[in-house]
């Protein structure tokens, strides 16, 4: 029954987010050919009002009626707070996604889509712990047979490269992050440990590209120089949010972006080939350089 009413109540956010101003009458027939109305309901004027106070409690958005001219027109009044919140958005944005691809399964064979290998069982009661700051026993074992068993307390979970993980802290107040999809065995434990208030998720993570962070290795102000269609590529869809666009002339574009060069940023430097080249700091270059010869050593 939640998750039925919450997709109403993203169906409708996205609706008036994708039409602006509708009237109830519009909104009405456009639920009857919805995806998400799959018992071909009718839409009434107390579940549609309904719907709009508990989007209001639970999103913070605000639908309202301006009237006019014998017409009561709904709309979203502070359509920012959509994209001020990055959970708000990243639902919606997969809800909308989800209803297209459900409205053309008739042509799923020419919608091909990415697996994410992420340990989806492990997410709810991972979840479950961090809305009541409960202890999660866990057992787990990575790629190269490192193993951990013991509690640990959630602090966050983060998606990244198709993979989610949870952010944790150990008993010796260490923090380990560990893959959803490498753990083998999870339990939420009845403890219940206090979250530590001077901890915010998206600072602990603001200074570096991917999941590994809390490092002791210093910020670096890089120097990027980037060829062919690699700018248009990074115009769009930024590396990181210090990025910045310095100049343009004829064959490269030069970017700047001020995070911690760890393992995961080396590696998305490493995927973009000869389209990319490191001007600074000089010891990113020779690590990259050096990288870059071992790899040509293996060929050879």
């Amino acid at each position: 029954m939640v998750e039925l009413l919450l997709k109403r109540y993203l169906w409708l956010i996205d609706t008036l987010k994708r039409n602006g101003e509708l009237t109830f009458e519009e909104i009405s027939e456009k639920w009857e050919t919805s995806t998400v109305n799959d018992n071909g309901s009718v839409l009434t004027k107390r579940t549609f009002y309904n719907h709009c106070q508990a989007i209001a409690r639970h999103f913070g958005i605000d639908i309202e009626c301006r009237r006019g001219r014998g017409l009561n027109l709904y709309r979203i009044v502070n359509p920012e707070v959509v994209e001020e919140n990055s959970l708000t958005k990243w639902a919606l944005d997969s809800f909308a996604i989800g209803e297209l691809l459900l409205g053309n399964a008739g042509i799923s064979e020419k919608i091909l889509l990415e697996d994410i290998p992420s340990g989806r069982e492990w997410l709810e009661p991972i979840l479950t712990a961090l809305q009541q700051n409960r202890e999660i026993k866990l057992t787990y074992e990575n790629f190269v047979g490192i193993k951990f068993s013991g509690t640990v307390q959630p602090l966050c979970v983060k998606l990244f490269k198709r993979r989610w993980y949870v952010l944790t802290q150990l008993p010796d107040g260490r923090r380990r992050i560990f893959s959803l999809d490498r753990i083998q065995l999870l339990e939420v434990t009845a403890n219940q440990f206090d979250y530590p208030s001077d901890f915010v998720p998206v600072d602990y993570f603001h200074d570096v590209f991917g999941i590994i962070a809390g490092t002791e290795s210093k910020i670096e102000n890089i120097l990027l120089r980037t060829y062919s269609e690699l700018p248009g590529y990074l115009r769009s869809l930024p590396l990181h949010h210090s990025q910045q666009e310095l100049e343009t002339k004829d064959g490269y574009t030069d970017f700047s972006l001020c995070l911690i060069p760890t393992f995961d940023f080396i590696q998305e430097l490493l995927l973009h080939r000869d389209q990319l080249e490191v001007l600074q700091p000089q010891s990113l270059r020779d690590e990259m350089l050096e990288l870059i010869s071992k790899m040509k050593n293996q060929y050879e």
